[in-house]
């Protein structure tokens, strides 16, 4: 894959919004005990899910380690918790250098392209996990989708034996790129 570091800033901002615009008050008002495609996550869980992946992903953008204290809880409904995170996520992405080298990330260290993409995927299949359960069609570009099945091929393995995706589905003959990719974790879809 030799997408730039400033295409994959555009592809994160741009999985951010996506996330951003699944998360407004009418979409998700009355619906926080809803299920998810995701087993362990109600609508509200997997809210507070996304909060961690904005906020870890910003502190992985600077090289910096997650402190203590970093909202990893949602004291606000996430159409008021979100925009702003989203904001400094998209920027600090966008810093020149957050693409290089290593950064610490979800309790070690990874290369900081791998933490980016990583970030990419959480916010477009958990984007999708939302949007389904709460009743929203939901589309991603064609370069975000290409650049997380990417990711998704490199850390499938790791992320099964740890159970954050399921066995890989057989997809529909005629299935969407999109619905490769959910297949690929596990998602089912309709």
């Amino acid at each position: 894959m030799n997408t730039t570091p400033v295409e994959l800033a555009d592809q994160l901002a741009r999985a951010a919004r996506n996330l951003q615009a699944h998360a407004r008050q009418p979409a998700l008002t009355g619906k926080r005990e809803l299920p998810t495609p995701c087993p362990d996550f109600d609508v509200h869980r997997l809210s507070e899910h996304l909060l961690g992946a904005l906020v870890m992903g910003a502190y992985a953008a600077a090289k910096e380690p997650l402190p203590a204290d970093a909202p990893m809880t949602l004291t606000e409904a996430p159409w008021v918790a979100f925009p702003p995170l989203v904001d400094r996520l998209a920027a600090a992405w966008a810093e020149p250098g957050a693409w290089e080298g290593e950064t610490p990330f979800a309790s070690s260290t990874f290369p900081a392209q791998l933490a980016g993409m990583i970030t990419i995927m959480e916010l477009t299949v958990h984007g999708w996990d939302l949007a389904t359960a709460t009743g929203q069609p939901f589309t991603a570009d064609d370069d975000v989708i290409a650049t997380v099945t990417a990711v998704v091929g490199q850390i499938a393995d790791v992320a099964r034996a740890n159970g954050s995706f399921g066995p890989e589905i057989e997809p529909a003959a005629d299935a969407t790129p999109l619905e490769r990719l959910l297949a690929l974790t596990g998602r089912k879809v309709a």
